[in-house]
């Protein structure tokens, strides 16, 4: 079977994220959750899915991890209950190992989908 992924591009803005508290149910996030902008799907990924590495592609690093997709939403705010095939969409993860890694935490943060450098959970 091919392995799953997506394309995290950066963290959503605290003005933006209060448009998605309540389809992500994100108003009150955890130390390691996060909301993040994933660009076009090659897959459909359910809520729930466990993605198990972090690839970066400036360096070309990979680590294991454990990040479940816990929620997902798209620009009109409405809830998802998977992350469709196509599409471009905003997620809660949730980093299972305890700490949010350093590549994620540095992505930048975003007003919207814009090209910026990225990684990739798989």
């Amino acid at each position: 079977m091919a392995e799953i992924w997506i394309k995290v591009i950066g963290k959503v803005s605290k003005e933006l994220q209060a448009n998605f508290y309540k389809p992500l149910n994100s108003e009150s996030l955890k130390g390691n959750e996060l909301v993040l902008f994933c660009t076009y799907s090659e897959y459909d990924i359910p809520v729930g899915h466990c993605f198990t590495k972090i690839k970066t592609l400036d360096d070309h690093k990979e680590f294991n991890c454990k990040i479940i997709l816990r929620n997902v939403s798209q620009q009109l705010f409405f809830p998802l209950e998977e992350i469709p095939h196509g599409w471009k969409t905003v997620c809660k993860f949730e980093f299972i190992d305890g700490s949010i890694p350093k590549e994620v935490q540095d992505l930048p943060v975003l007003k919207g989908w814009t090209a910026t450098p990225y990684v990739i959970f798989a």
